[in-house]
């Protein structure tokens, strides 16, 4: 059986498929990198955007705001449950306790900006998100800022940093999509 030019179209199609994916793979993790590395936390936003970005058939600016938010609401509600389990634990020490009990209420408040953002992300109105989100950070440094004044080493340290650096993630990619739509206008 002779090669063809038959054979030889088939044989280039064959390959360009296996490859293909990979390509759009390339591509996304580009994309994702260039959104990312902006934000406050560049490897964190990578890592909890790309592997989402990767299953979503049209990812945008706005599905990588949309990912970043979920990962923010899942770590604000680790933190809040933290909080609770520390505060029915701490037991006699009132200034943990006490600082806790301001955590609470501060993390209360972060759940509902974040609720509030996602609705409004959601329309695709992320001036007004932009403006609701940033209280997260307001509320974030309330809690720190509690331990910080009492001289008490915060037992959420970690948690809420990792709340920290997703907000100002989502922050700056809500900032960048703003900038991208008025220079489109």
């Amino acid at each position: 059986m002779s090669f063809t030019k038959i054979h030889l179209v088939l044989l280039i199609v064959s390959i360009s498929i296996l490859f293909a994916p990979t390509t759009h793979a390339a591509g996304i993790q580009a994309r994702v990198l260039n959104m990312c590395k902006t934000t406050t936390n560049p490897s964190l936003c990578y890592k909890t955007i790309l592997p989402k970005a990767l299953e979503t058939p049209k990812f945008n600016m706005y599905k990588a705001l949309e990912i970043e938010i979920q990962a923010a609401q899942v770590q604000v509600l680790k933190t809040a449950t933290s909080i609770a389990t520390l505060l029915w634990k701490s037991g006699s020490d009132k200034a943990i306790a006490d600082s806790l009990t301001v955590c609470k209420n501060q993390y209360r408040n972060i759940v509902e900006a974040v609720t509030e953002s996602v609705s409004l992300v959601s329309k695709r109105n992320v001036g007004d998100a932009r403006f609701k989100f940033s209280a997260v950070i307001s509320y974030y440094l309330a809690c720190k800022e509690s331990f910080e004044e009492s001289q008490i080493t915060s037992p959420i340290a970690a948690d809420a940093q990792t709340v920290y650096d997703l907000g100002g993630n989502c922050l700056d990619l809500m900032k960048a999509i703003e900038d991208k739509e008025r220079k489109s206008y």
